[in-house]
Formats: C-alpha cells, sequence, structure tokens
C-alpha cells in the first residue's frame, strides 16, 4: 500500500487520479469556443475567492483566449495528422499514396493519348526516278491518287529510296499478322543523332498539345509498340495490308504518334545498395513511357535495356525475375504531381543496380479527350534520311489520322485510389474468383469502366405476354 503522502507526490503516477481525470475528460470539446468556457467554469468552480475579474479586458481573460486558441490549433493539427494515417480519410495525395503503396497497389499516372497516322502523301529532296524515267524530286506524290495513274509505282519508288539497306518495299525487316491483317515493319535511313522522334503542334477541343511521332515495332509481341528510345535509331515506319484495296483506311504506310515530350534524366550508382531507390523529381511522367538504360563503361553507349516490372515487393519479384530469367529488374513508383521514384530489387531476385543509367521518359498532359480524323489531318513533318550514295536528304511526309482515338486518362483521383486499392489488396494479384473477375479488370488503368448487361427478354417467351423484367428497371 503506498502511503497518501507518496500518493500525493507522485499524483501524476497515481491510477486513480488519471482514470478520474480521464473518465471526466469530454475529446469531442476542442474548439476555441468549448474551450474557453470550460476553463472559466474550471475557475469558478475550484478558484471562486482567487480570482473573481471575467470582463473582457481583463488580462486573465486574454490569457485563457490564447490558451483556447493555441488548444483548438494543436486539436486540429493532431486530428488532421491522425486522418491523414488512413486511406479512408486521408485527403492530402501525398498521404494517398503512400498509403496505397503500404498495400502494394501503384497508383496510375496519366495515360497519353496514342494511335496511327496514315502517310496519305510524301515528297522527297533526292533525284528518284520511276519507271518511266520521270524525276519525282520535290514532287507530292499522294496514296490512292485517282488523277495520278503511277501513285503506286511512283509512292514505293520513294519509300525506297528512303529506306535503310537491305530492307525494299515486300522485303521488311520483320512480318506478322496483326488484328487479322498483314503488318510489316521497315526503317527510314534516318541519320539523327539523338533519339529518333519527330514533333507537331495541334489544336484538339481548344487546347494546344504536343505530339510525337516515334518508332514503333512488334517484335516479341503481338501488337504495335512504341520502340524504347536510343540514340541514332533508325525510324521505324510501318505498313498495313487488309486486302481491301489501296483506299482501305487499314491499308498502307503508318507512324505511330504519342502525346507528350520526351526528356532524359542521368545518374549515377556508385556504391549500390540493396531496395535502392531513386527519385525524379519532374512532373506530369505518363503511366506507360518509361525506359531505363544502363551505359557502358565509358558512358557512351546504351548497352543494357533494363525490365520494368509491376513491383518489386512480395510475390511479384519472384515471378518477374526467376520465371522470366531476368535480373536487371526495376519498378516505377508513383508520387505527387505524377513525379516518380525508381525502385530496384534487393540483390537476391534481382540485380543491384551499379554505373551510370540514361531514364527515358515522356511527360504528357494528364488530360481526358478524344481526336477526331478531321481535328489531326493533313500534319506535315520533315525526316532527314542518308540516301544510297551517302547524301543527306529531306523526306516529307503528309498524315492523317483515320480512327478516332480516346484513349487518353487523368491520372487516378484520390477517390479511385481508395477505392481501388483495398479491392485491389484483396484480389492479392490473382484471378480466381468471381469477384476477382469483377475487380481485378479495373486496376489495369484510370480509364477502365465496366458495365453491367441485363437480360430482359429471351427465346421462347410468347410475344403475346406483356414483357417481365426481373429486375423492375424496365
Amino acid at each position: 500500500m503506498i502511503p497518501s503522502t507518496t500518493n500525493r507526490l507522485l499524483v501524476t503516477e497515481d491510477w486513480t487520479k488519471i482514470y478520474q481525470s480521464f473518465r471526466n475528460a469530454d475529446f469531442k470539446s476542442y474548439d476555441f469556443e468549448t474551450l474557453r468556457r470550460t476553463m472559466i467554469s474550471y475557475l469558478r468552480e475550484n478558484y471562486p475567492e482567487e480570482f473573481n475579474d471575467y470582463i473582457d479586458s481583463s488580462e486573465f481573460i486574454a490569457l485563457i483566449d490564447l490558451i483556447a486558441f493555441l488548444g483548438q490549433n494543436l486539436s486540429f493539427r493532431i486530428d488532421l495528422n491522425a486522418r491523414e494515417n488512413f486511406l479512408e480519410t486521408a485527403e492530402r495525395r501525398e498521404s494517398v499514396l503512400r498509403l496505397a503503396r503500404l498495400i502494394n497497389y501503384n497508383p496510375k499516372r496519366n495515360t497519353p493519348a496514342n494511335g496511327f497516322l496514315k502517310i496519305t502523301s510524301i515528297a522527297t529532296t533526292e533525284n528518284v526516278f520511276d519507271a518511266n524515267g520521270i524525276n519525282l524530286a520535290n514532287s507530292i506524290i499522294g496514296w490512292n491518287d485517282p488523277s495520278n495513274p503511277n501513285w503506286y509505282e511512283q509512292f514505293v519508288a520513294i519509300m525506297n529510296a528512303t529506306f535503310s539497306s537491305p530492307a525494299s518495299f515486300g522485303k521488311p525487316i520483320a512480318r506478322s499478322t496483326i488484328d487479322g491483317i498483314a503488318t510489316e515493319q521497315y526503317r527510314f535511313a534516318t541519320n539523327t543523332t539523338d533519339v529518333p522522334v519527330f514533333s507537331f503542334l495541334k489544336n484538339i477541343g481548344g487546347t494546344q498539345m504536343s505530339f510525337e511521332l516515334v518508332s514503333s515495332t512488334f517484335a516479341g509481341q503481338s501488337y504495335i509498340y512504341e520502340e524504347p528510345p536510343r540514340p541514332a535509331n533508325q525510324f521505324g515506319v510501318i505498313f498495313k495490308n487488309d486486302n481491301k484495296g489501296s483506299g482501305s483506311a487499314n491499308t498502307g504506310f503508318f507512324v505511330h504518334f504519342r502525346q507528350g515530350t520526351i526528356s532524359v534524366s542521368n545518374f549515377s550508382v556508385n556504391t549500390p545498395v540493396p531496395n535502392e531507390l531513386i527519385g525524379v523529381n519532374v512532373s506530369d511522367i505518363n503511366d506507360t513511357d518509361v525506359w531505363l538504360w544502363q551505359l557502358s563503361a565509358d558512358g557512351t553507349t546504351h548497352q543494357t535495356l533494363w525490365s520494368k516490372v509491376p513491383t518489386i515487393t512480395g510475390n511479384n519479384v519472384i515471378y518477374n525475375s526467376i520465371n522470366q530469367g531476368e535480373r536487371n529488374i526495376y519498378a516505377v513508383l508513383t508520387r505527387e504531381n505524377d513525379q516518380v521514384d525508381l525502385s530496384f530489387a534487393d540483390g537476391s531476385f534481382g540485380n543491384l543496380p551499379s554505373g551510370s543509367f540514361n531514364l527515358y521518359y515522356r511527360q504528357s498532359n494528364g488530360l481526358s479527350y478524344s481526336i477526331k480524323p478531321e481535328q489531326m489531318n493533313n500534319i506535315s513533318v520533315q525526316i532527314p534520311y542518308v540516301s544510297s550514295t551517302g547524301a543527306t536528304q529531306s523526306l516529307t511526309l503528309i498524315l492523317s489520322l483515320q480512327y478516332t482515338v480516346n484513349n487518353s486518362a487523368a491520372a487516378e483521383t484520390n477517390n479511385d485510389i481508395k477505392t481501388k486499392a483495398p479491392q485491389a489488396y484483396y484480389t492479392q494479384n490473382r484471378m480466381v474468383t468471381a469477384e476477382d473477375y469483377n475487380i481485378e479488370p479495373l486496376t489495369a488503368g484510370a480509364d477502365i469502366l465496366k458495365v453491367k448487361s441485363i437480360n430482359r427478354v429471351s427465346s421462347g417467351i410468347s410475344k403475346h405476354f406483356e414483357l417481365s423484367d426481373v429486375s423492375r428497371a424496365y
């Protein structure tokens, strides 16, 4: 039994006093008026003789007001910080992103509009002669031009003059069937020492936007995609033939375009550590166009392209590295304002980064919009190339969009992340149950929507009976 004298001395450690204090505390009362009223009531009850001056001009009342003001601010900050620790109540973008990553969900950044422009006309500064001996230099040759009976032979003659050797039309560097359409890849003999991208501007819905023509390929895939940016690479162009004639929108030469501007950042890792994290403090980096090249020892050659994986933690790193035999892996983590962090492996399931690196990324506008064919036609782009004689020539491409493009999307909002992150955690990156199949596809991107179909009529129901809708929606 602790003596009463000791108990009074150690009042802060007396559990009976602490219990009594907390039992009488009102934790909801942290606003200015309530704090001020409570303190004045406390003084009136406990110190009625020592203090009885409660007019507003009293110095002691001023101190009470100041304490109440500080109490309200401290309570507000504590409550605000507490809310930021839970995904459902967090409001700050940075807090939402961090909490989502805590349950292994990487929020999606903006998605750029992208598609294919058909080459409708070409012209070259090189002396190119057709079968009739006509010099085609500086002449505009249109694809499927009804006013020119020799358009096809002249068009192919110019294209062959611009292709890199030994490829020629009909002898592509790659051939495949994509979406049921015969597809071939060719390369222009471009002579740029930088990454071969060609920019143009277009006004879409009242907004001036920057676009880039990019080198495309379908190597190793069943679809056409942008080649990893590489300095001095020759520009890739696609030829399609759907066997519906030259007038078909799916027959002809096509160039891949993407909205945004490509940039590069350089960094070096001299002392690698497990789970290296490198920040890229650049805004508006889109969700798809990020490539990491490891440079040679002298820093002049892009030697190894590292593989971007969904995550380098948990089961994913094992699946990504062991099953595919790839150890040069990294993940791109989303930060506020569509900035990113590069996250590397631990050295066991993936290699540690060491040496000099070039990170290529594309900054896009983060808007959601549609591009109609009439908004993107008669685009003129100059492409320099080296002729068969070694002279530098210029190829002019006139391009037009054939189909509406509506694949752009803004970054996931905080509400989207709060909804999808717990669902993605529930599925555990697998699709087994019916609920998994309803949830997992929604986490693939910010522009994924789900629709529900209702069967309102079926065979065997007589037309003489009134339609009975079980959902009672119709």
